[in-house]
C-alpha cells in the first residue's frame, strides 16, 4: 500500500499568484485563476479536470514567459501525475520545475521541488537518490524562516532514517518537524507528523502508541478534509490492527479506506489494499 505523500500544492498556488490579483496583467491573472481551479479539482480527486486547468495555466504562463508561474504549474502537474501513479511523468515535470527555480534563484521553490522529486525517487525505491535530494532540500529549508518547508524537509529526512531502520534518527527528525508545526500552529502539519511517529511506533512494536497517534492524525485530517492524510492514517491503523492480530478492526478500517480509493478511481491501490487484508501485514 502506498505511504502518505505530503505535497505542498497550496504553497504552489500562492507562489503562482505573484501579488494581489487586481494588480496582475490579464494573462497572468487568468493563469492564477486556472491554477486555483485546478487545485480545487485536485482536492476533489477530479484529476482529469485538474490536469486540464493546470495545463491551461502552464500554456498562458509560457506565452508570456512568466518563469515563476511556469515552475509552479509544472510542480502541480508533477504532483498530479504522481498521485495518478505516473512516476516517470512526475519526475519530468519536477526536473523541469527545479531547473526553472534554480534559474530564478528561488530558494523556497528549489526546496519544495527537491522534496517532491525526492518522493518520486523514494516511491521508485531509489533511496540513495532520494536521500541526496532531501539533504539538499534541508539545506535550503534551514536558510529560510522556520515553517512548512522546514517541517517537510525534516520529515523526509526522518523517512530516510526509518527506511534504514534508524528509528532513533527518524524519531528525532519527526519530533523536530512537529515542534516547527506546533510553533506555527499548523494543525495539518502536526497531523502528518503524528502519523509518521505512528509508523515508528508500529515498527518498534508499540502498537498502543502507534494506534493512538494514527487515530489522532485521522481525526485531525478528517476535520481539515485532507484526503491524503486520511488515507495515510487509515493505512496505519490497518497495519497496527494486522500486527496485533485483530483482523476485524483491520477490515473495518480497510472498508473505509477502500471506499476512498473507489471514490478516487484508484484501482491499483484498492487491489493492493485487498491483498494486504488477505494476509498478515506489518510495515
Amino acid at each position: 500500500m502506498r505511504r502518505g505523500l505530503f505535497l505542498v500544492l497550496v504553497g504552489c498556488i500562492l507562489v503562482g499568484c505573484g501579488g494581489p490579483k487586481n494588480a496582475l496583467p490579464d494573462l497572468r491573472l487568468q493563469a492564477v485563476e486556472l491554477n486555483e481551479q485546478g487545485y480545487r479539482y485536485y482536492r476533489e480527486s477530479r484529476w482529469r479536470l485538474a490536469r486540464e486547468k493546470f495545463a491551461e495555466a502552464l500554456k498562458l504562463n509560457r506565452l508570456i514567459d512568466h518563469r515563476p508561474g511556469i515552475a509552479v504549474n509544472l510542480n502541480n502537474l508533477g504532483a498530479l501525475a504522481q498521485e495518478e501513479g505516473d512516476l516517470g511523468q512526475a519526475q519530468q515535470y519536477y526536473e523541469e520545475a527545479l531547473a526553472l527555480h534554480r534559474e530564478i534563484g528561488d530558494p523556497a521553490g528549489i526546496c519544495e521541488t527537491l522534496n517532491n522529486l525526492g518522493t518520486v525517487m523514494a516511491a521508485r525505491n531509489r533511496w540513495p537518490e532520494a536521500a541526496a535530494l532531501y539533504q539538499e532540500a534541508l539545506g535550503y529549508a534551514r536558510r529560510l524562516p522556520p515553517g512548512p518547508l522546514l517541517a517537510l524537509s525534516l520529515t523526509h529526512q526522518g523517512d530516510v532514517a526509518r527506511q534504514q531502520r534508524d528509528y532513533a534518527g527518524a524519531l528525532a527528525c519527526y519530533r523536530e518537524a512537529l515542534a516547527v508545526d506546533e510553533a506555527q500552529k499548523n494543525r495539518g502539519g502536526m497531523a502528518v507528523r503524528w502519523a509518521r511517529l505512528g509508523r515508528v511506533s508500529l515498527a518498534l512494536g508499540d502498537y498502543a502508541e502507534a494506534r493512538g497517534l494514527f487515530v489522532q492524525a485521522l481525526e485531525e485530517c478528517r476535520r481539515l478534509e485532507q484526503t491524503s492524510g486520511i488515507i495515510d492514517a487509515l493505512d496505519g491503523l490497518i497495519r497496527v490492527a494486522l500486527a496485533r492480530g485483530d483482523r476485524l478492526e483491520a477490515r473495518l478500517y480497510g472498508e473505509r479506506l477502500l471506499k476512498i480509493y473507489q471514490a478516487r478511481g484508484q484501482e491499483r491501490e484498492a487491489e493492493a489494499l485487498t491483498a494486504t487484508l488477505g494476509g498478515r501485514g506489518r510495515e
